[in-house]
């Protein structure tokens, strides 16, 4: 397992932890993603937003955000 935010362009991963309190865990439900989905990093921008892809959506999450979401490579 790897942080979100240490994942490289073009690298396909699955979620597989959040670590925050509810309410972050809400928001990130709410934008449609949670742990067991697989999305794909389209920009790994280190110092501005990080930008991932889901079935044809892209969406922009902050640095800090990115720091609190585990995921795993699907090479």
């Amino acid at each position: 397992m790897i942080l979100l935010s240490t994942a490289i362009k073009g690298e396909k991963v699955r979620i597989t932890r959040v670590a925050g309190g509810r309410g972050f865990v809400r928001r990130l439900n709410e934008m449609g993603l949670y742990p067991g989905l697989d999305i794909e990093i389209i920009s790994d921008c280190h110092t501005g937003p990080f930008i991932i892809g889901l079935e044809g959506l892209r969406f922009s999450i902050g640095f800090g955000m990115a720091k609190k979401i585990f995921v795993e490579s699907l090479r």
